[in-house]
Formats: structure tokens, C-alpha cells, sequence
């Protein structure tokens, strides 16, 4: 039985639209067919005509479309807003189901390391900020949630990161040694074990390469630094195969930053400029 899962990521400042093809069997190939986009202004407008280049390369009509999956974030406000309701109004349209995808987990998929050691996704969320996960690819092959998105501070970030996963390739990363050890409260309790050494992926290093110096440039994965369509789709697949297609009215945006300025009345008591995280907190005491 043929699948065809169409895929739409947003979160940055690149639209991309992807179209996978392959076997309902988690063994067999697939192929992809992909557009690509630069301009974050433009997504809702390249959009719609991207995904009919797609399909049109592919020779197949939309109605053969069996699910539609987005990259939900986190990221860019308005880029999520964009996929997921594009998403949600071709899974009304079509009658098919969606395919929410954690933009941060298509970055790392892309990095494609050492089974069990930690992938660092730290992306870019303005204002001196970033956006932080962690992941681990064990031999089995599933990708595993080591640290959930999260926004944090430059400040401190540095050294949160080398006191968390260690400093340098080949260093034991402390603060994930076991499944029952936590980074703040956002691990996963029955993680595999992790191995040596961590990576970084992510573009927020060269956005903040003062914040990242303490890493070394052995550990930065310069091919993972924006989450793709493709690899949206690929990840889409697996969820798909684990039977979570969810309802397109479930379908949601992964907002991590929940306030980007102040109300009138916080200003007039005083407050300015915009509301910034705390600094990255020190491992036992919370993320």
C-alpha cells in the first residue's frame, strides 16, 4: 500500500514544502520531491504554489494525499501560523489527518549522529534569546526527547551548556548519564543512557557566537542548522507508522515564548523594552 505524506515547514526564515512517497512498512524506501524558499516575509505567499510543484513533479493529485504534517515550532510567530493553518485547511478540505512535528526534532534528525549521544538544537529566537532542545538517536533508531524545547537567556548559556553535556567530544555529558537522572524537569524519564560526547546543532550559534564559545568547533554540526521540510516529512512517517495522525482541529503551533511585549499597563508602571527569560539556571535547579 502506497503512502504519499505532504510536508510544510515555516518556522524560519525558509519556506519549504516536501512531498514523500514510499510503503505503508517502516523497511522500505522512500523517495522525496521538495521546493525551497528563502524569505520570511513570503511564506503564505509561496506556499499554496509550492505545494502544487510538488505534486505536480510527482504527478499526482491533492485527493491522493494521505496526511499533511507541518513543522508546529518552536520558531517564528507568524511562519507557524502559516503552516499550521495551511495544514489544517488542506486536512479539512481533503478529509485527512495532520501530522504536528517539533521543528527542533527536524533539525536534529538532519545531524544524524552517534547512536545515544546528544544532539543540542539551540535555534535562534531573537531578542538575545534561544530556543533550546536536546535529543538522542539510540541504535534502535527512534529518536528520543532528551530536552524538550525550551526558551532561554544567553546569558549563562555557556556554561549551562558544558556543566549539562560536558565540554569538549568524549567527555561523559553530566546531567544525562542514566534514565532516571533529569535536566531541570524536561527529560524523559525512560531515556536511553546517553553515550560520549554532544553536538550542536542549530543556527543560533552564528547568530550568537559569543554565547557559544565555550564549544568547541569539533562539536558543531554545520549541515543541521534550520529544520526542512524533507526532514519533517521523514519524521512525519515515523509518527504516522505509530498510528498519531491527529484531527486537523487539533492541530496547533508549539509556542514556547508566550509574551513578546508588554501590555500598556506594564508599561506605564515602567516596564521596557521587551519581557526576557531568566538566565539558564544552574543542573538541579531547573531550566
Amino acid at each position: 500500500m502506497s503512502l504519499h505524506i505532504l510536508s510544510l515547514e515555516t518556522s524560519s526564515a525558509w519556506c519549504g514544502v516536501a512531498l514523500l512517497r514510499g510503503l505503508v512498512d517502516a523497511s522500505s524506501p522512500v523517495a522525496l520531491i521538495s521546493r525551497e524558499h528563502q524569505g520570511v516575509q513570503e511564506h503564505s505567499a509561496r506556499l499554496l504554489p509550492m505545494i502544487d510543484e510538488v505534486l505536480a513533479e510527482a504527478g499526482i493529485a491533492r485527493s491522493a494525499i494521505d496526511a499533511i504534517a507541518f513543522g508546529q515550532g518552536p520558531g517564528g510567530f507568524t511562519g507557524l501560523r502559516v503552516a499550521c493553518g495551511v495544514a489544517q485547511g488542506l486536512g479539512f478540505a481533503l478529509d485527512r489527518p495532520v501530522l504536528p512535528v517539533v521543528s527542533h526534532a527536524a533539525v536534529a534528525v538532519q545531524a544524524q549522529g552517534t547512536a545515544g549521544q546528544p544532539i543540542v538544537v539551540a535555534m535562534d529566537a531573537r531578542m538575545q534569546e534561544v530556543y533550546v532542545a536536546a535529543y538522542a538517536q539510540p541504535s534502535g533508531g527512534e529518536q528520543q526527547v532528551l530536552l524538550a524545547p525550551q526558551l532561554m537567556a544567553l546569558e549563562g548559556l555557556d556554561e549551562w551548556l558544558g556543566q549539562t553535556f560536558g565540554q569538549t567530544p568524549g567527555t561523559l555529558p553530566r546531567g544525562v548519564p542514566d534514565a532516571g537522572d533529569a535536566i531541570g524537569d524536561a527529560i524523559v524519564a525512560d531515556a536511553e543512557p546517553a553515550s560520549t560526547g554532544w553536538w550542536l546543532a542549530g543556527d543560533a550559534a552564528a547568530a550568537y557566537p559569543d554565547a557559544f564559545a565555550g564549544v568547541a568547533a569539533a562539536q558543531h554540526v554545520p549541515d543541521a542548522v534550520r529544520p526542512t521540510a524533507s526532514a519533517v516529512a521523514m519524521l512525519a512517517r515515523r509518527a504516522w507508522l505509530r498510528g498519531e495522525a491527529i484531527a486537523p482541529e487539533l492541530a496547533m503551533p508549539l509556542y514556547v515564548r508566550d509574551k513578546v511585549a508588554f501590555t500598556t499597563a506594564e508599561r506605564l508602571l515602567g516596564a521596557g523594552g521587551n519581557p526576557k527569560v531568566a538566565p539558564a539556571a544552574p543542573v538541579g535547579e531547573g531550566a
